[in-house]
């Protein structure tokens, strides 16, 4: 009598070296950068000879994508749910500022990362214009009215983005502080900007 065959079987070990892989090369990415991600080191890492990494992934740049993907899974990145219940310009954008706060402070390793080896970026292919995408249209939801003014995205951008977080954070200040000033600084330009453009709409 011919054996049943259950594909299921044979696809948990595989999706199983498959996570090991992605899991091994994030940890290399991170710490070691680009330089440090050969195929015989993530092999080493994930348990899994190099043929097994080369048969999940074939071609030069499915790892890295893979590893983007896992990253920005790991690192939770804020979504528009954040701002249920919040009525208002100053309360979604308060909203914003602590959410994506607390995502800089997940993903700070891999800030770090991308200022030692800007080649990652190239590495990740269009993955980081995706993220890049996803978190403007986050801040667009936070303005409201003003999300399509041009302006007020780049103030937000400016102000609440990453530079001037960890700029700030490079001062001393905490990351409750960092959001504070930021939102000091933000909030009054915002809110005048609305102000005039609600006027000139009106004329």
């Amino acid at each position: 009598m011919p054996r049943s065959y259950r594909l299921g079987r044979r696809a948990g070990p595989k999706a199983d070296n498959r996570a090991r892989i992605v899991a091994a090369a994030l940890t290399i990415y991170r710490d070691r950068g680009l330089s440090g991600a050969s195929t015989l080191a993530i092999a080493q890492a994930a348990d899994v000879a190099p043929g097994t990494v080369r048969n999940h992934f074939p071609e030069p740049g499915d790892l890295a994508r893979a590893v983007f993907g896992a990253m920005l899974e790991e690192l939770d990145v804020p979504t528009t749910s954040i701002f249920e219940g919040a009525a208002g310009l100053r309360a979604r954008v308060e909203r914003l500022a602590v959410a994506l706060a607390a995502f800089y402070e997940r993903s700070e390793p891999w800030w770090r990362a991308y200022e030692r080896e800007p080649e990652l970026i190239s590495a990740w292919g269009g993955g980081v214009d995706q993220y890049y995408a996803d978190i403007e249209r986050l801040m667009r939801a936070a303005l409201g009215d003003l999300s399509t003014d041009e302006q007020a995205v780049a103030v937000v951008a400016a102000v609440i983005g990453p530079p001037t977080f960890f700029a700030l954070r490079g001062r001393g200040l905490s990351s409750d502080d960092a959001v504070r000033l930021s939102l000091e600084l933000a909030l009054p330009w915002l809110e005048r900007r609305r102000r005039v453009t609600a006027r000139a709409r009106a004329r």
